[in-house]
This record gives C-alpha cells, sequence and structure tokens, in this order.
C-alpha cells in the first residue's frame, strides 16, 4: 500500500468520524465540537501534505503540520472539556506554536527530513501523553468506564509509537528519508500516525455516546423539576427491594409526605414559588437522611421514601426527623409536610405497604399536619395468601 493509498484512507476515515460527531452534536456533549473541529484539521493537513512539490514548501511542511499538531492538541482540549477540566488554551497554542518554529529552523537551516519526522514525532507523542495523563490520570483506570479506557489505551499505544520513531529517525538524521519513503518502515509509522487520529476519535465518539446514554437514563428516570426519581422508577426501584426483602427476610419501611397546604403556597406567592418549595423539599429530604436508596416524586406535591434495611422503630425515628428538617413555619416562603410511614408485615405485597403509609399520611392531616402517623401493623397473612 503507497502513502498516498493511506492519505485517501486516512481523510475518508477522519470525514466520517466528522459526520458522526456532527450527529452528537445536537445532544450538547461537552468536548464534541472540539473533536470535530480536530478531525477537520487533520483533513486539511493532509491534504496539504498530498501537495507536497506541488504546493510551496510552507504550505506543504510548515502549514501541513501546524494543522496536522493542532489536530491532537484539539483532542486534547475536547477530552479536557467533557471531562469539565480546564482548557490551557495559551500554553496549548504556544506548544504547537514552538515545535513548528523548530520545524521551520530546522527546515531551512539543514532541510534534513529525517530530523524534521523526529521533531514532529516528538511534539506529537507529548501531545498523546497529555491526553493518556488526562484520561488514566483522573480515573487512573479504577471506575472509570469501557470508552475512557479504551481512548486512554489508545493515547498510550500513539504515544509510544512517536517515541520510537522519535528515537529512530533521530538516529538517522543525515539519511534522505521522506515521508513519501516505501520503505516498510516507514509505511508502517505513516500508518500508524495517519490512523491516530480516527482511532482516538473512536474513543470520543463513544465517550460522547456514553455520556448521552447516561444523560437519557437519567432524565427518564428523575422528575426534571425537583431531581428526585420518577414515580415509575420509584415502583421499579421498589419492587426490586421488596423481592429481596422477601428473600432475605431483612426488614423494610417506606414513607411517604406531601405539603401540607401546598395550593394556597401556589394561590398566594405563584407556582414558581411551589415549584421552588418541591425542589427545596428534595434537597433537604437527601440531607436529612442518610444513605438515601430513593426519594421519590410521586405527583404533584407527594413524595415517598424507601428505606431498605429499615424496621418500624429506626422507620419511625428517621420520620421525625425528616418532619423537623422539613418544618420551614417560620421561614420566608413557610411549609411543613405531613408523613405517614409503614413497615413490610410478613407476606405483605407492596401495594399493601403503600396503602398503608398512604392511610398514614391522610392520618396524620386529619391530626392537624406537621406531623407523622405511623401505619397500624400489617394484619397476619398466611403465606402465599
Amino acid at each position: 500500500m503507497s502513502v498516498s493509498s493511506l492519505f485517501f484512507i486516512t481523510i475518508t476515515l477522519s470525514a466520517v468520524m466528522l459526520l458522526v460527531l456532527r450527529s452528537l452534536a445536537r445532544h450538547g456533549v461537552a468536548g464534541v465540537r472540539a473533536w470535530s473541529q480536530a478531525n477537520g484539521l487533520a483533513i486539511a493537513a493532509l491534504l496539504l501534505f498530498m501537495g507536497r512539490g506541488v504546493l510551496p514548501d510552507l504550505l506543504s511542511i510548515e502549514g501541513a503540520n501546524l494543522l496536522f499538531l493542532s489536530a491532537p492538541a484539539m483532542m486534547y482540549a475536547g477530552f479536557l472539556q467533557h471531562l469539565g477540566r480546564p482548557v490551557p488554551a495559551r500554553r496549548l497554542c504556544a506548544g504547537v506554536g514552538l515545535s513548528i518554529s523548530l520545524l521551520a529552523l530546522v527546515h531551512h537551516l539543514s532541510d534534513s527530513a529525517a530530523l524534521r519526522i523526529a521533531l514532529t514525532s516528538a511534539s506529537h507523542g507529548v501531545v498523546y501523553a497529555l491526553i493518556l495523563f488526562c484520561l488514566a490520570g483522573r480515573a487512573r483506570f479504577a471506575g472509570a468506564t469501557y470508552p475512557q479506557r479504551f481512548s486512554a489505551g489508545v493515547a498510550l499505544l500513539l504515544m509510544a509509537i512517536h517515541a520510537a520513531r522519535t528515537l529512530i529517525y533521530t538516529g538517522m538524521h543525515d539519511s534522505a528519508a521522506t515521508i513519501f519513503d516505501h520503505s516498510p518502515l516507514n509505511l508502517a509509522f505513516f500508518t500508524l500516525g495517519t490512523l491516530a487520529l480516527p482511532a482516538l476519535t473512536l474513543g470520543a465518539v463513544m465517550m460522547a455516546n456514553d455520556a448521552v446514554i447516561r444523560r437519557t437514563t437519567w432524565a427518564a428516570e428523575h422528575d426534571h423539576l425537583t431531581g428526585a426519581w420518577s414515580r415509575r422508577a420509584f415502583f421499579s426501584l421498589a419492587e426490586r427491594e421488596h423481592e429481596r426483602t422477601c428473600r432475605s427476610g431483612s426488614p423494610l419501611s417506606v414513607l411517604v409526605f406531601d405539603v401540607d397546604h401546598f395550593k394556597a403556597i401556589n394561590d398566594t406567592h405563584g407556582h414558581a414559588a411551589g415549584d421552588g418549595v418541591l425542589a427545596d423539599i428534595v434537597l433537604r429530604t437527601e440531607a436529612a437522611i442518610r444513605n438515601l436508596d430513593a426519594c421519590a416524586r410521586l405527583g404533584g406535591e407527594e413524595f415517598a421514601v424507601l428505606l431498605p434495611d429499615t424496621g418500624p422503630d429506626t422507620a419511625r425515628l428517621v420520620a421525625g426527623r425528616l418532619c423537623a428538617a422539613l418544618d420551614q413555619s417560620a421561614g420566608a416562603l413557610r411549609y411543613t409536610v405531613s408523613i405517614g410511614v409503614a413497615s413490610l408485615g410478613a407476606n405483605e405485597s407492596l401495594s399493601a405497604l403503600l396503602e398503608r403509609a398512604d392511610a398514614a399520611l391522610y392520618a396524620a392531616k386529619a391530626g392537624g399536619r406537621n406531623r407523622v402517623c405511623e401505619a397500624a401493623p400489617a394484619p397476619a397473612l398466611a403465606f402465599g395468601q
């Protein structure tokens, strides 16, 4: 395979990656724009490389290498953005500028193609080392997602390849070698070097897709206003916990509560204030209950808290602590809650447990609100009844 063929293959792959990234851009994933720009820079650089001997050297050497080094630098910026870290833009630009300045100096003073190759390989190796540190240094391969591990592995491989290429071509600096040589060694390095960006972009695409899936899953399982679990997600979690409890014999309790006189809050202060109350309740609930398994908004101003491995005595204490934490009767925007608490009885179904908790909630409201009411014990049932 010739170098020209590799150019065409890499340009095609980069163009495909560019289209894939463009399809992800509408999801607003951090880093996608920088990764797209990196592939655009790589395509432009490869086109300039292909014009060697036709275009002026300033374009086909300095210009092409400037764009080709800027591409992995932009990939690095994209990974930083994706991981929520600041991008050292000035230092990146300075590093790229220094590398191209040294390249131009070597080109015009010695015109050693091998030395230019060694210099550019060293520059690329440094950028891939930064990418590796960004991905692996942050996660240390513990708890990292597969896409992140894949991208870090690609960066490690590319760093090693460019290090080897730098050493080999530095030792042959008097040679007349060029990037268009058809020697097996040059073709091997060139193949790995030109396919670097598409491979790294594949990892970036996987990371972006993983972020989209996680974001979509979170949105499907959580209430958009408060961040609490959705009703559907809560019942799914509760069913699984109920099954586990029935197998292990461990206790299970549930709290059901809602805001007292919530309609009056909306009527007096407006719906925006009411929404603020609901969001505040979830935040205070999460702060008040340690090791919270699931706080869900069941609908309107009604919430539920699932308490696995929690018996009646502890559930009663937790409910009291929560009621006190949500007693904002002296605040600027006053509100309180009423709470019903129930613990799973022998052979009791989940629906029966929730019905008893709901009945206890209505009893708390009937008893004056801003209080906890514990459900009566579940009636004893024969197994399978």
